[in-house]
């Protein structure tokens, strides 16, 4: 185009329909979260919602010295979270032969655990703790590595399910949390960490993470007071509707990613 044909056609910004702009804003796979209009709640939408109780299993647990009470409130918190209509995932840091074969040198942790090859698939210390209350319709995944991500397909059956907001409980605060957190807040996920649903076997190191390192990227709250962030409202209808369809669905979302 010459300068002549420039002055008689400018090029003009070329937006978005409204009605498909109006469509994106509402998708929920979007995780965009905008600040409450006025009158509106700053709560939480339970449907948007995943509780991911992070590698509590026996063999983890076992060096925990708050492990009963970390079960007994994470187990209330997946109550409460499935009682609102959300979603749960529980994670299982497990490995295969081939896994451990394949754990580079590079990698400090992983070497030495390729080393002694604790947390085998199969066995029931890699087994998730059998006081948690785990139903069929929960999401499972196997992983190799710290976080809950990176050797999974987590995010995008997340995603798929239009989940943006994300709780955190588990073991370890300094490990797989840690990891967990950092992952979550690069995918743009809502963050919560539950700090009565969190241990760590070096209690000197997970006070600082609580306190200083998990809220740049999370909120830490309780369990009690995330009951109070989540919307009750729909408690009942749809909300009820979503869970009990999930409840009874005879398919188990349980494998490796």
């Amino acid at each position: 185009m010459n300068r002549r044909q420039a002055r008689r056609y400018p090029l003009r910004p070329r937006g978005l329909p409204p009605r498909l702009t109006g469509l994106l804003a509402q998708a929920p796979w979007i995780r965009g979260h905008r600040p409450p209009a006025a009158g509106e709640s700053d709560g939480l939408d339970p449907t948007q919602c995943a509780l991911v109780v992070v590698d509590c299993q026996l063999e983890t647990l076992d060096s925990v010295s708050t492990a009963r009470e970390v079960v007994f409130h994470t187990s209330s918190a997946i109550d409460m979270v499935r009682r609102l209509g959300g979603h749960i995932v529980f994670t299982r840091l497990a490995f295969e032969d081939s896994d451990y074969r394949f754990a580079p040198s590079t990698n400090k942790q992983f070497a030495a655990l390729a080393r002694e090859r604790p947390l085998c698939n199969g066995t029931s210390g890699a087994d998730l703790h059998p006081s948690l209350p785990v139903r069929t319709d929960d999401i499972v995944v196997r992983k190799t590595r710290l976080g809950a991500f990176s050797t999974t397909k987590l995010d995008e059956r997340l995603t798929n399910l239009g989940i943006t907001t994300l709780m955190v409980a588990g073991i370890h605060a300094s490990g797989a949390i840690l990891s967990t957190v950092r992952e979550a807040a690069d995918k743009d996920y809502r963050l919560i960490a539950l700090s009565d649903c969190i241990a760590d076997t070096d209690t000197v190191a997970q006070q600082p993470l609580m306190e200083l390192i998990f809220p740049r990227q999370a909120e830490v709250i309780t369990t009690s007071m995330l009951e109070r962030r989540l919307h009750t409202k729909d408690v009942g209808g749809d909300a009820r509707m979503h869970a009990d369809m999930r409840a009874s669905s005879p398919t188990a979302h349980v494998g490796r990613g």
